[in-house]
């Protein structure tokens, strides 16, 4: 008897899944982690930025509704916990309260019209001296780090005619609550290829959003964590008695520790270089009042520390956490072949890369990412000949 075969024709969304398939395993895939507030956004910016076509005119001024909404929620914020602080703060000047009690009459949503009144009363407010003080003082109650960059524009941004510019797109705070994703390509050089193609994820670091962080894990293959090196002297938003660096240490613990992305390049950004040395050079706070063990750490010799920086100090102390957590040795529990008997195993350290960043500076991302890339390059091919 002759057997017959039947061969069935491909269908179109074969065809689709096949090339999917391909494009998947391809690409390059990176996941941003850390907490809220970290900057994990902004990098996604700057990967547009850098790698694709920037903003377009149409981008920008969608933004705008969002500026505007940063603004009221900096200046109320402001204002409303003058006289929460200890010691309270008064406004220097007596006119200045009309437009305090104005703004803190409209409340913490939004008014449903920024006039000229609205804006007028805002900038008054904030030239005040006391309003000032109370905004140095912003460790001390929760205030979005683009606030300073916003009033400061008031005159620009009260415009009929204003469009955001670059900067103001990367200072825009927008609150992450879904899983988002960007595609670009890298150029590569001419020993490499053309060029690599990287998928981004962005995921809410707020602790109400980590839940759905599993659902990004599939085929990661680096996992960029930021961390906000300013935030040493702050208090989580969700958690009033818990200091927001500690929190981004415990969380990186926990991610370097997970199974589900251990085979993942794991990628440190210290975030926010620039406003962590403003509060050490400047306003002068101590790390040793939020993490006593800073008081008898010392740089190695190998960082080359000049004993006198405080700052470079503040920064390597950081790095220094970070690298001890990862130097932890890993112990997990595998379910074996006879019920009821584990096999313990005991896995070694892993490498972790830190870099120090400033996520609203195009070039420093620029530099830094060149470095990442080739490490997640490098780390990929170590996989592939290490199978």
């Amino acid at each position: 008897m002759a057997l017959c075969c039947r061969f069935q024709t491909p269908t179109s969304d074969d065809e689709e899944a096949r090339k999917y398939t391909k494009v998947f395993v391809d690409t390059k895939k990176i996941l941003l982690l850390g907490t809220g507030e970290s900057g994990k956004t902004t990098i996604i910016k700057q990967m547009k930025i850098l790698h694709i076509n920037g903003f377009s005119d149409e981008d920008r001024k969608a933004r705008i509704p969002n500026i505007k909404q940063n603004i009221h929620e900096s200046i109320f914020d402001i204002l409303y916990n003058m006289d929460k602080i200890d010691p309270p703060v008064q406004p220097r000047r007596g006119d200045t309260r009309i437009s305090i009690d104005f703004i803190l009459n409209l409340g913490p949503k939004e008014p449903s019209e920024y006039n000229e009144e609205y804006f007028n009363h805002v900038k008054a407010a904030w030239q005040d001296e006391g309003v000032k003080e109370t905004f140095q003082r912003s460790n001390e109650y929760q205030l979005i780090d683009s606030a300073e960059h916003f009033l400061n524009r008031i005159d620009a941004i009260k415009q009929p005619d204003y469009i955001p510019d670059t900067q103001d797109i990367l200072f825009c705070r927008i609150e992450t609550k879904s899983i988002s994703k960007i595609e670009f390509e890298v150029p590569l050089s001419k020993f490499e290829g053309s060029s690599a193609k990287f998928w981004m994820y962005d995921v809410g670091g707020q602790r109400g959003h980590r839940k759905r962080w599993i659902q990004a894990f599939d085929g990661i293959q680096a996992i960029l964590f930021l961390i906000s090196a300013s935030d040493f002297d702050q208090k989580l938003r969700e958690d009033p008695t818990k200091n927001r660096l500690q929190e981004a240490f415990g969380l990186f613990k926990d991610i370097h520790r997970t199974k589900f992305v251990r085979e993942a390049g794991l990628i440190v950004f210290l975030n926010k270089q620039d406003l962590l040395q403003r509060k050490i050079q400047e306003q002068h706070r101590k790390v040793e009042t939020y993490f006593p063990e800073y008081a008898n750490y010392i740089p190695s010799k190998k960082d080359e520390w000049d004993g006198s920086d405080e700052y470079q100090r503040a920064k390597l102390f950081m790095r220094h956490k970070i690298l001890s957590i990862a130097s932890m040795p890993v112990k997990i529990e595998n379910v074996g072949f006879v019920p009821g008997y584990n096999i313990n195993e005991e896995l070694s350290p892993r490498d972790v890369h830190v870099h120090f960043t400033i996520a609203t500076d195009t070039n420093n991302i620029k530099r830094v990412f060149e470095s990442v890339r080739e490490i997640i390059l490098t780390h990929i091919t170590g996989k592939v000949f290490s199978l």
